[in-house]
């Protein structure tokens, strides 16, 4: 029974990209290389090392594209942090299999006090694949208001503060059709990416949460498309 357990646990979280191959005739890994080179290279004005991730609604890839984002620079990048910030809905520890008893909402009251990042609160996966670790702050212990702490100035310093900890942070953000803490945490960070999903997103939507980031001075970097079919009948991801 332990040896099917921890197998299970292998395959639901690191190998997501791995499995994500469904054909030979489209390569998962490498399109998120090349959406991570579009990052890399979305600005040449400042340095680029914190980036949120937001949608329209709920159900379009949001999460799963944080998670593949982060897998990817974690095989470039020695120190690659993947942060939980949906603190309404909570699922990337889900997800990736981890303990949720303490996240970003406990490094946050710590880091309130102290002004330090304790790394108590922060998880650590390991891959073949990685250059070094990816560490995973899940969103920790729910709060009566979001928007107040994500909005704060504190959070603002505790972004800055992991800024100069690791090499690249990848947050994932709630929908900003549905609620607009993704606004305080894309002024937070460099940029925010707007993930759409073909079978699920209105255009109309999308455009309308895109002017409403822009409108509160996000940097919409570009958007990436989920859930498109390919000729085999696999999946595909878009950036652009």
């Amino acid at each position: 029974m332990k040896k099917t357990k921890k197998r299970k646990q292998k395959n639901t979280a690191i190998n997501i990209l791995q499995k994500g191959r469904m054909n030979t005739q489209f390569d998962y890994v490498e399109v998120y290389r090349h959406i991570r080179t579009n990052i890399e290279y979305s600005t040449m004005d400042k340095e680029l090392k914190a980036i949120a991730i937001t949608s329209t609604q709920a159900g379009e890839a949001k999460t799963t594209t944080a998670m593949n984002l982060a897998f990817i620079f974690a095989a470039k990048y020695e120190k690659v942090l993947l942060i939980d910030a949906d603190l309404r809905k909570q699922t990337l520890h889900k997800y990736m299999r981890l303990s949720n008893k303490s996240g970003l909402t406990n490094a946050l009251m710590d880091f309130q006090k102290t002004r330090k990042i304790d790394k108590e609160h922060i998880q650590t996966l390991n891959h073949e694949s990685f250059i070094g670790q990816l560490s995973v702050m899940t969103a920790g212990v729910s709060v009566p208001n979001p928007s107040e702490i994500l909005g704060s100035a504190l959070f603002k310093d505790f972004i800055e503060t992991l800024k100069n900890q690791y090499d690249f942070i990848i947050i994932d953000c709630a929908p900003v059709g549905t609620i607009s803490d993704a606004i305080p945490v894309g002024n937070a960070t460099d940029g925010t990416i707007f993930v759409c999903s073909s079978q699920d997103t209105k255009r109309k939507d999308a455009a309308g949460c895109v002017s409403l980031l822009q409108r509160n001075n996000v940097n919409v970097l570009g958007s990436i498309l989920t859930k498109t079919e390919d000729d085999a009948s696999g999946h595909k991801y878009y950036y652009y």
